[in-house]
Parts: C-alpha cells; structure tokens; sequence
C-alpha cells in the first residue's frame, strides 16, 4: 500500500470519528421507552428491531411500557424501528435516530415514546414537554 493510500485510509478514519463524536454520541447509553397511552385501555402492540437485533413482540395495557438500553457507540446500529399495533391501525415509527441532531437535542439519554388515539408523541427531555412526531 503506498503512502497516499495509508493517509487516505487514516484520513478516512478520523473523519468517521469525528463525524460520530460531533452530537455527543460516542459511547452513551440510551433508553427507550416506548409507553401505551391509549384510551378506552386498547391495547398496543410492539415489534422493535434494527438491523440485526429484534427485540421481540410485546403486548401492553394502558399505561404499561416497553423499554431497552442501548449503548450507542462507533459500530452500534443507529436506528431502531417499532412497528406499532392498536385495534384496526398500524405504523412502524422510527423511535431511535443516532444520527440527527434534533433528536439528541430531545433525548439526553432517556428516549420516552408516548402511543396516544392521535399519534406517537416523544418527550423533549430539556424542555419537560410532549411533541406530536407522527400520526397514524
């Protein structure tokens, strides 16, 4: 390998390293709660998985919650789907996006997910508040 492929392959690396650690990512542990806020205590279910890991099926009361860890580092996957289930409707929402800015102004650690009768709501942690991310 000449000396220009070794800088480009070490240039490459520190690009990747320093893309991931701008949004305060690297090596964090995150959880995701995803709660049933559903009325007239429908049921919800959940299947959450990203690519590589399925987190199986869960069936939730109201006012019950699913939750997992995941510690995001350099090769951990950044995104995790949910494929959600209530009466006659379903939706698979992106609950985790590692990569986006405006979600880790929103999560600090704790990703919370509200399933409501209009939508599926994630909580800005900083700001204390529920924000409408998506309908049925």
């Amino acid at each position: 390998m000449g000396i220009f492929s070794v800088n480009l392959v070490v240039l490459f690396v520190w690009i990747c390293l320093l893309s991931h650690v701008k949004y305060g990512e690297a090596d964090r542990v995150y959880t995701v709660h995803i709660s049933n806020n559903l009325g007239d205590s429908n049921q919800l279910t959940t299947h959450c998985y990203t690519n590589g890991s399925d987190l199986g099926v869960h069936v939730l009361s109201t006012s019950q919650e699913f939750q997992w860890s995941l510690h995001q580092g350099f090769w951990v996957p950044k995104a995790y789907w949910c494929d959600m289930t209530a009466e006659n409707r379903s939706k698979t929402v992106q609950v985790f996006f590692g990569n986006s800015p405006i979600f880790f102004h929103m999560c600090t650690g704790q990703c919370f997910w509200s399933v409501r009768d209009d939508g599926f709501y994630m909580k800005d942690d900083k700001k204390g508040t529920w924000k409408l991310a998506d309908t049925w």
